[in-house]
């Protein structure tokens, strides 16, 4: 890949721009301010241009991969018909027939699974050895025996942890705190908010703070009881 982003050319050796400049300054014991800023400026803008032709290029040759993925492991806009004893799935979840494709293991589950495993997407956290994806932590429910998490597939750099669902809805429990608290106009209503980055920390920090309190409160009798038992003993 050469500096104009062609894959295809083979390679060579990057130019140097005004390297006749620089050859003719190269046994100069000392250089000028200005020399020195022109060369450094001028090195710079085509580190630059260097850089974008290599974005550029590996931005198309995502897209293709992308495409190809999609075509091999996306979901099919139809579902072909085939007889019940040609459709039968052996013990690793491929299908028989022309070609090979790897349906979800999970029970009752026809999707296509995802690359390097034998299941799909919503059905990722089912796999033991993959190491991607996490379960949303936002409660579902709040039920006798504890709370019901969500649990829908998220990528583990998520932060915090929510599926799309439910990162919305703690975006607008926090608009909601901040207009409580007079800071209406902090995140405004549209998709291009006008985020002020100290009021969402503040606010975020204060929460924080409760939570632990409660925490606090909770735990505080049974230390206390605890302290107690010992001293008796």
């Amino acid at each position: 890949m050469d500096e104009s982003g062609s894959a295809s050319s083979p390679t060579r050796p990057v130019t140097i721009e005004g390297g006749e400049c620089d050859a003719a300054l190269a046994k100069s014991r000392v250089l000028t301010r200005e020399e020195v800023l022109r060369r450094r400026l001028r090195r710079v803008r085509q580190l630059g241009r260097c850089y974008r032709a290599h974005y550029w290029a590996l931005m198309e040759e995502l897209r293709s991969k992308y495409r190809d993925y999609c075509w091999t492991y996306g979901k099919s806009p139809f579902k072909e018909d085939h007889d019940d004893n040609n459709n039968n799935n052996d013990q690793n979840g491929v299908v028989s027939g022309g070609d090979d494709i790897v349906r979800c293991r999970f029970s009752g589950c026809k999707t296509k699974a995802m690359a390097l495993t034998n299941y799909c997407h919503a059905h990722i956290l089912g796999d033991s050895k993959q190491k991607l994806y996490q379960g949303c932590k936002a409660v579902a429910k709040n039920l006798p025996t504890g709370p019901s998490f969500c649990n829908k597939p998220v990528l583990r750099s998520m932060v915090p942890p929510a599926c799309p669902s439910h990162f919305q809805f703690g975006e607008r429990c926090l608009a909601r705190a901040l207009r409580r608290a007079g800071l209406g106009t902090a995140i405004a209503t549209t998709r291009k908010p006008n985020v002020k980055l100290h009021v969402i920390a503040s606010e975020f920090v204060r929460q924080i703070q409760n939570k632990r309190k409660l925490a606090l409160k909770k735990t505080a009798p049974k230390v206390e009881t605890e302290q107690e038992t010992k001293l008796i003993c």
